[in-house]
């Protein structure tokens, strides 16, 4: 799953295993997992190809961020460091 996902975090790059998982975009992971529960979800998304549309790979840090309701720190920190950017 990882691996058809990209491997690493989509946020920050981190691309330890032990510290990934999988991130429902549309935040309906509670939803989908009641539905289908743990195993059967990873094999659900393995027999629809790993669709990209929907999921991708978030390091825990990430996802913790998101599911909070806050945007993650890497993006917020990418934005307030695009302001300071000298352009020649």
């Amino acid at each position: 799953m990882i691996a058809a996902y990209g491997g690493a975090c989509t946020c920050c790059g981190e691309a330890r295993q032990r510290f990934l998982t999988l991130e429902h975009v549309n935040h309906d992971g509670a939803e989908h997992r009641k539905a289908k529960g743990h195993a059967a979800l990873l094999l659900d998304l393995k027999a629809l190809g790993w669709p990209k549309d929907r999921f991708t790979i978030l390091c825990m840090n990430c996802n913790w961020a998101e599911r909070n309701g806050e945007p993650c720190p890497h993006k917020t920190e990418a934005e307030a460091l695009k302001k300071f950017v000298v352009v020649d």
